[in-house]
């Protein structure tokens, strides 16, 4: 039944694609297109979790040998669900904990401080199934009055995607409603999905020209290079180094910058306006200074009454450099050429991050290699920054706590297991 109405909340979305993806235009400057498909994917994606919620949720009997004992385990809902939803993705970052907390049967509490018209959205067309009210609701409030609601709240399970700094603030908070004996839920479990700086490495065997199509097109520049999965760091086997960073180069240079409402605009300006532009330039300086190269980019320039940074595409980087320690959010890609798989195995490891990591190749040997040696909640093979319901999405380390998202394994996050034992008459 949550199923059906689900998908009935869901019927009514699709009339206002072309408005709401203009509002987030306006919220936080995303190419209306780009909205607009974000929009549309992120309905698919949550008509696809509603597909795998049956299984998700349902009750597993456990096989005790024909022995004394029958056991199952079944999936309770929570209950309040507080989702703590980013700018960046704003559809797509909050269905991965709306869709799958209210099919199992919770109850959302939703901030969507900075775009609101998603937390709007969200609101309309879930708020009000089968007859109950209250089913999804938004808060407009800052961080002060959101840390209360951690602190005072009948809330019983947070959820937040964003900064590190931000996750590291909300744990902390979380922590401190453990001494408050009037709560029931004390011990409040929190899933954090975090910042990343995913690297990528392109092998001998790899494509050069389809390889640079898609971690530029699609794994750098998309979202303005503003997403927490985008390639971050770029390993290049030296004998296909030349042709990808020829094509990387042209790509890079006919991305067009301009106003998100016209349609030919491929990269609005950042979130965050000239502070943002600042703290990637201060990144490319201390690469240039240390010895990296600018081979495109590099420089701002006024369009629109907007400041860009243009897309900028760096050799020469070493992992010493903030530009490959630090998270560059937005078009900047420092590239370092390898040797072999065995100098590109020691350097995809991020010692912080663990998010994604993208390899190109159609070698089993190297492939087995990487899926032993990766550290990461997602490794992509031949593709890379993106997130499919169908299976879990996970940070280690700094990106997260390794609470899955999406697939079966996302309902179990936002549910209780409860073990059922019932004694068997003897025989």
């Amino acid at each position: 039944m949550r199923q059906k109405l689900f998908l009935q909340a869901l019927d009514t979305i699709e009339p206002d694609l072309d408005r709401y993806a203009s509002r987030i235009s306006d919220e936080m400057f995303k190419p209306v297109t780009q909205a607009r498909q974000e929009l549309a994917g992120g309905v698919a994606k949550l008509r696809r979790l509603c597909d795998l919620a049956e299984d998700g949720l349902r009750e597993r009997s456990i096989s005790a040998g024909g022995k004394d004992f029958d056991f199952r385990i079944r999936r309770i809902p929570k209950g309040v669900i507080y989702t703590i939803a980013p700018w960046n993705y704003p559809f797509f970052t909050a269905l991965n904990s709306i869709g799958p907390a209210l099919l199992a049967g919770n109850v959302v509490v939703l901030k969507h401080e900075n775009t609101p018209s998603v937390g709007e959205l969200f609101q309309r067309i879930f708020n009000s199934m089968g007859g109950i009210n209250g089913l999804c609701q938004l808060l407009s409030i800052d961080i002060p009055t959101s840390n209360r609601v951690i602190l005072e709240s009948s809330i019983d399970h947070i959820v937040f995607t964003g900064s590190v700094a931000g996750g590291a603030s909300i744990s902390r908070v979380a922590a401190q409603r453990a001494a408050n004996p009037l709560l029931r839920e004390g011990f409040l479990q929190v899933s954090l999905e975090l910042g990343g700086s995913d690297a990528a490495y392109v092998a001998a065997d790899a494509d050069p020209i389809a390889a640079a199509r898609m971690l530029v097109s699609t794994g750098r520049l998309h979202n303005s290079g503003q997403s927490c999965c985008a390639i971050k760091r770029l390993f290049l086997h030296r004998t296909i180094a030349e042709p990808f960073l020829a094509e990387a180069k042209i790509l890079m240079e006919a991305a067009v910058s301009g106003n998100p409402h016209d349609p030919q605009t491929e990269l609005g300006p950042l979130y965050g306006g000239l502070a943002a532009i600042n703290s990637l330039m201060e990144l490319v300086e201390d690469a240039v200074a240390s010895g990296a190269r600018i081979e495109t980019g590099g420089s701002t320039f006024e369009k629109d009454g907007f400041t860009f940074l243009r897309p900028t595409l760096m050799t020469g980087v070493t992992t010493r450099m903030r530009v490959m320690q630090e998270e560059p959010f937005g078009p900047v890609l420092p590239v370092a050429v390898v040797a072999n798989d065995e100098e590109a195995l020691g350097l995809i490891n991020h010692p912080l991050f663990g998010l994604t990591t993208s390899v190109f190749t159609h070698n089993p040997a190297l492939q087995e290699r990487i899926l032993v040696e990766a550290r990461s909640g997602t490794i992509y093979f031949n593709w890379c920054n993106d997130v499919h319901p169908e299976v879990a999405w996970s940070g280690w380390g700094r990106s997260g706590n390794g609470m899955a998202a999406m697939s079966e394994l996302g309902f179990q996050s936002l549910t209780r297991a409860q073990s059922i034992v019932k004694a068997l008459p003897s025989a």
